[in-house]
């Protein structure tokens, strides 16, 4: 009887654990991922659950660690059921890891991430409550696993539907594929079901790759009616939905398909990096053109957009955000009728964008002095993958300026530091050049503007006038009694005594000597502040915004009452233009040369705190044209000035530059007169102006 008893109690204890819920564990399909981005995942949870009736598990909400700190919440509930009379049963679950949470857990100072479900048993046997976790790593693009973030699928109309006749030629869909990592990219191509080709591509570090559906065999378009598309993934593995492009066949069989004549900007053209307005002859029955822009001529479009009219305005954001200096782009255009066929397609043209709009890769931001800390730029530096090259204070702004390094399109990078309250600009490392060109005749400025006259009067003693430029030779003998002080700007070079620098210096202040010339303020100090580098051989400069924000953070350090800027760039520059409301602050004049690139006049001449010179030739005509000499503030000689050169050289140049240094030295005159920074209105005579500014007569 005991023996009976004791089997009967083992045979309890063996159907208690037999019967009992074992565990839940977890296992995710991706476990590296990237930082400044959202992921999605698979999470596989492995229920092992001998169980001989029906039950499940419920699950009210995800929760997010970072070490043991819960930073985020998952709302979504799960719920596993369990049929009766099985051992084991895996469910899934697509996660998706908000960007937010990944930043909460990097400013937590941890690289790790856990997420961790606990789990309600519902009729199963035995169970207490288990709990699973997986654990992700925080980490670059590049180290991240290879996964599909996004895909895109459309045809050339940028769609992801397009109609076409029967029989239609050349009918081809791209996919657009946003990934992490790096991995071996495998899939097909189908069409209706039915696979067209096979795609093995090994994938390196990037973002975004586009693939296309072969030539041969094509997009099939002889049969009309309504074809599916799709581009199927089979290895990553795809934790979102593959989306399908749709293309209708009309039973018209194909029509002739007219030339659309381009008209500008023409073939090969080199445009400036400003917005710009692409235009073609109009093709009657045309309702709606496609105007596409391609890295090469085979490539797929990487900008499109649709107008009514036979012209397209390049807005600048899309410039800034798809297109870069120094590289070559082909353009053509599509015309559609109303049905939305095509009747006209153009021929690709070629252009590309001057180089000299700003330094590649580089980035400026600018703090108030109270928010810099070193820990904030570290702080910036990982967070949006940046390389720190400088940073430095300018006083006079009163703000902490850094320099920082990308690989990646500068433009999305500033749109991202723009949402940093602490940082008060971010913009490119504008690059700006010198207005100048030699010639060889007879000087003619000194007559036209009466400066013998002027100098019975004011010579300039003792102003301080900066002239920030190429390197000013000051041991040349016109200058070195007037240069009282030299600093060099440019990064990783030493200081030069360069053309553009000498001839505007000799311009302003060249000394009274019985050698060579004199200059409009022969008794002015000189600062010569060099933030431009010459360019071969020719009177031509190069000068960026970090350059050039530290020289004139220096000529108002210095208490200059003149600042001399004889440069140029289509772009206008925060960080400068903050400057130079200071300067206006410390009454100090500004000056800069009008001129033209692309649509608008150049900046800082742009800038409504800047003395804007236009140029004027030996007879009183505007120069180089009369549009800009209409847009500046004041005209003086721009062609033919006889001026200093390098090693005790003189020469004749022409250029806005030489305007705007004439200017610089009647206002170093007027320093010395001691009047308020209030100018006269310019009316076309530059020496009536000069009349009203001296109270001085002075004109035939």
């Amino acid at each position: 009887m005991k023996k009976i008893s004791f089997v009967i109690l083992l045979l309890i204890i063996f159907l208690f654990v037999s019967l009992s819920f074992a565990g839940v564990t977890a296992s995710v399909s991706k476990s590296n991922i990237p930082r400044g981005q959202a992921s999605i995942v698979t999470v596989n949870y492995h229920i092992t659950a001998p169980n001989y009736t029906p039950c499940y598990l419920t699950s009210n909400s995800g929760i997010f660690f970072s070490g043991s700190t819960q930073i985020a919440t998952n709302s979504k509930s799960l719920t596993i059921n369990i049929p009766s009379g099985v051992s084991s049963i895996t469910a899934s679950e697509y996660l998706s890891i908000p960007v937010s949470v990944i930043e909460r857990a990097i400013k937590g100072g941890s690289n790790k991430l856990i997420y961790q479900r606990i789990f309600n048993p519902q009729n199963c046997f035995g169970a207490a409550n288990p709990s699973s976790s997986v654990s992700f790593t925080i980490t670059s693009d590049a180290a991240a696993d290879f996964d599909i973030k996004r895909i895109e699928l459309y045809f050339e109309n940028r769609r992801a539907e397009i109609t076409i006749p029967k029989n239609y030629k050349g009918l081809k869909a791209f996919a657009d594929i946003k990934f992490t990592g790096s991995g071996l990219l495998k899939g097909y191509w189908e069409v209706d079901g039915r696979i067209l080709s096979y795609v093995n591509q090994h994938i390196t570090y990037g973002r975004e790759v586009t693939l296309q559906t072969p030539t041969i065999p094509p997009l099939p378009t002889f049969e009309a009616g309504t074809h599916t598309v799709r581009f199927v993934i089979t290895n990553p593995s795809v934790d979102i939905p593959i989306p399908s492009a749709l293309y209708f066949v009309t039973t018209q069989e194909v029509k002739e398909i007219f030339k659309i004549k381009l008209l500008n900007p023409e073939d090969r053209t080199k445009l400036d990096f400003n917005p710009q307005k692409f235009t073609w002859e109009k093709l009657d029955g045309t309702m709606l053109y496609l105007i596409q822009f391609f890295e090469t001529k085979d490539s797929k479009p990487i900008f499109s957009a649709y107008t009514k009219e036979a012209f397209y305005n390049l807005p600048e954001f899309i410039l800034k955000k798809i297109f870069q200096p120094g590289k070559t782009y082909y353009w053509k255009v599509i015309g559609f009728d109303e049905s939305n066929n095509t009747v006209g397609e153009s021929n690709a043209w070629e252009f590309s964008f001057n180089a000299s709009a700003f330094v590649p890769g580089q980035i400026i931001i600018a703090l108030s002095k109270s928010d810099f800390s070193e820990g904030f730029i570290e702080e910036i530096k990982r967070k949006y993958d940046l390389e720190v090259l400088d940073f430095f204070p300018l006083e006079s702004a009163d703000s902490f300026v850094v320099l920082l390094r990308t690989e990646r399109n500068i433009f999305e990078k500033i749109d991202q530091l723009k949402g940093e309250s602490k940082i008060i600009i971010a913009q490119p490392n504008f690059i700006f050049q010198t207005f100048s060109e030699p010639m060889r005749k007879l000087q003619y400025a000194f007559d036209l503007m009466k400066i013998d006259k002027l100098h019975n009067f004011y010579k300039g003693k003792g102003i301080k006038v900066a002239i920030i430029d190429t390197g000013v030779d000051f041991e040349h003998k016109d200058l070195k009694d007037r240069v009282v002080f030299t600093k060099n700007f440019v990064k990783n070079d030493s200081y030069k005594r360069e053309i553009h620098g000498t001839a505007v210096a000799g311009v302003i202040g060249a000394n009274i000597n019985n050698f060579g010339i004199c200059g409009v303020a022969p008794e002015a100090e000189i600062y010569a502040l060099r933030a431009c580098s010459q360019l071969g051989e020719k009177a031509e400069g190069r000068c960026t915004s970090l350059s050039i924000a530290q020289a004139m953070d220096e000529a108002v350090k210095k208490n200059v009452r003149v600042i001399n800027m004889s440069f140029g760039s289509s772009n206008y520059d925060s960080l400068l233009s903050k400057l130079i409301d200071s300067a206006a602050k410390a009454a100090i004049f500004v000056v800069a040369p009008a001129s033209k690139m692309g649509n608008s006049i150049t900046f800082p001449a742009s800038h409504p705190e800047v003395i804007s010179v236009g140029g004027i030739d030996e007879k009183g005509n505007p120069y180089p044209s009369r549009e800009i000499a209409e847009k500046a503030k004041v005209l003086a000689p721009a062609e033919k000035i006889f001026t200093t050169f390098p090693s005790d050289k003189h020469n004749f140049i022409s250029g806005v530059s030489l305007s705007s240094a004439y200017v610089s030295g009647l206002l170093a005159l007027y320093c010395e007169k001691g009047n308020s920074k209030k100018l006269p209105t310019f009316k076309g005579n530059l020496c009536r102006w000069e009349e009203e500014l001296f109270g001085i007569p002075l004109c035939d």
